[in-house]
Formats: C-alpha cells, sequence, structure tokens
C-alpha cells in the first residue's frame, strides 16, 4: 500500500507523500470528531422528540378522558332525568295523600266528638244514652218489664258507645303517625333541599347549566403571594377549580385540546429535525465503520508480507 499512487498527495518519491494507510487513519480521525459531534447534536434532537412525544400523548390521554368523562355525563342527565320525572309522580302522590290524611283525621275527630260533651248545650251521644236510659227508668205509665227490656237494649248499646269512645286515643294516634310519615316523606324529597332539589341541583351540574363557578381572581392571588409559600394562593376551591360540564368547552379544560394541538404540530417539527440529524450523523457513522474496515485490510494486508 506504500507509495500507491492511488491516495498519494503527491509524487510517490516527492517529500510529504502518504500512503494510503496513513491517509485513511487522518480521514478516520476527522470522521470520528465529525461522528461524535453530529451524534451529539441527533441524541438532542431525540430527547426535544420524545419529551414532546410523551406530553403530546399525555395531552391525547387527557383529551380521551374528558371527551369519555363528557359522553358518560350525557348518561347520567339522561338517568337524571327520568328519576326526576319519577320524583315528581312521588311528590304529586305524596302532597295528595298528605291532604287525605288531614281530611280523614278532621272526619275521624268530628266522628268521635259525636260522644262527647264540649258544651252543656251541645251534648254528646255518650251523655245523651245516659239521659235517655234515666228518662226510661222514671217512666211511670210503662210495665217494669217493658222497661227493664228497653234499659237492657240501651245498655248494649251504651256499652258499644264505650268501646268505640276508648278506641279515640289509639286510632286518632296511629293517623296522626302516618300523617307525620307522610309529612316527612313529603319534605325530605319534595321541600326546599330535600331529594328532588339536590337530584336538580346535580342535574344542573351535569348538564353544564350553571357556569358561573369561582375563580381565582389577579388581585386575590397577588394579596396571597405575599403570605406563606405553603398555603395556597387563594381559596383552596378556588386555587383547584372543579370541571364544568361538558368538561370540553371550559375553559379550565380546553387548553388542553389547545395545548394537544400544538405538541402535535411541535411533535412533527422535532421529529423532522431530529430524522434530518440523524441522516447526517448516520452518513458520518457509514464513513467511519467504512474507514474503519478499509484500514483493518490495510493493516492485515501489510502483517501478511
Amino acid at each position: 500500500m506504500k507509495y500507491s499512487t492511488c491516495c498519494q498527495d503527491g509524487a510517490g518519491d516527492e517529500p510529504g507523500s502518504k500512503d494510503c494507510l496513513d491517509k485513511w487513519k487522518e480521514q478516520l480521525e476527522d470522521v470520528c470528531n465529525q461522528y461524535n459531534e453530529a451524534a451529539a447534536i441527533t441524541s438532542k434532537h431525540r430527547e426535544k422528540y420524545v419529551n414532546s412525544l410523551g406530553w403530546e400523548t399525555k395531552l391525547k390521554n387527557w383529551d380521551d378522558i374528558i371527551k369519555k368523562a363528557d359522553e358518560k355525563a350525557k348518561v347520567v342527565v339522561n338517568e337524571l332525568e327520568f328519576f326526576i320525572e319519577q320524583v315528581k309522580i312521588v311528590c304529586e302522590n305524596s302532597a295528595n295523600t298528605t291532604e287525605a290524611l288531614e281530611k280523614l283525621i278532621c272526619l275521624v275527630k268530628t266522628i268521635f266528638d259525636c260522644f262527647f260533651t264540649y258544651e252543656e248545650n251541645r251534648k254528646g251521644l255518650k251523655d245523651k244514652i245516659k239521659d235517655f236510659k234515666k228518662i226510661i227508668e222514671c217512666l211511670t205509665s210503662v210495665d217494669e218489664e217493658d222497661k227493664a227490656e228497653v234499659i237492657k237494649c240501651i245498655e248494649a248499646y251504651e256499652q258499644k258507645i264505650v268501646l268505640v269512645c276508648e278506641m279515640q286515643d289509639a286510632v286518632l294516634t296511629k293517623l296522626i303517625e302516618t300523617l307525620k310519615c307522610a309529612d316527612l316523606l313529603d319534605a325530605y324529597i319534595c321541600d326546599e333541599d330535600g331529594l328532588k332539589d339536590k337530584l336538580n341541583d346535580i342535574l344542573i351540574d351535569f348538564k353544564g347549566e350553571n357556569m358561573h363557578g369561582e375563580h381565582c381572581g389577579a388581585k386575590e392571588e397577588e394579596e396571597h403571594n405575599h403570605d406563606d409559600i405553603t398555603k395556597y394562593p387563594c381559596h383552596d376551591k378556588k386555587a383547584k377549580p372543579m370541571p364544568k360540564f361538558p368538561i370540553n368547552t371550559s375553559k379550565y379544560y380546553t387548553k388542553i385540546g389547545e395545548d394537544h394541538e400544538k405538541a402535535i404540530d411541535e411533535t412533527k417539527s422535532l421529529e423532522t429535525s431530529w430524522i434530518n440529524s440523524k441522516k447526517i450523523s448516520d452518513k458520518f457513522l457509514s464513513q467511519k465503520n467504512s474507514l474503519t474496515e478499509a484500514i483493518k485490510a490495510a493493516e492485515a494486508a501489510e502483517s501478511g508480507k
């Protein structure tokens, strides 16, 4: 290989002429330096691309989760609307039941009032029967046997009246307890802050009709920035904004979609830069491998002579 005309800088007998092996070794050193520099640049481009791809993937996952959450929210809305309609029917029946029980209690109390005397000029049936029995007992124009027969009938009737009067407390107590249960049922379901109102509040949240949530004000944030840094910059609920349905229309979460689009463009750009840089480093790597193999072959040929 020495003084071969295929790779001499000058004539073989001129000073400074180099054989192929020395020239390849110099070229290999230059190519190695160029490759190392290009490989470092390619590595940086690849790192940026991988980081950007990871961020893009996270944003895509968040965006997918948001869309799925919105779809599930629609299902919840449909179920809630159906449930609320059933609750309205319960409320209507409950109101009617309460009204009917109030009327029934008044009617039963009126029936029992007929048996008792509350005013001297208006005697109850219980006292009227006693008076009637006394009148029969005082009759002088009636045979004693007939009077005894009539009084016997009156006393049997009187006993039944007494039994009915003794039932008053038990009957009215049961009716009042029933009315109390009906009132409680109506109150817990239909009154303000009852089940119906709570379901409507949940429905409003899932339908996204109440979009006027609290947000941290800039002024408030600045004031709290002077406080202990371990505290939230403002109220904890404001510092952790709750999502509003539909989530993909709220300001807090639409930024994810915008950032995702930006991340896609950024990732494509970084991928292109990485590929172009890799082409350059691969070219130097190919030259480096070719020269290395050529040097090995030349050295082997020299040693075999």
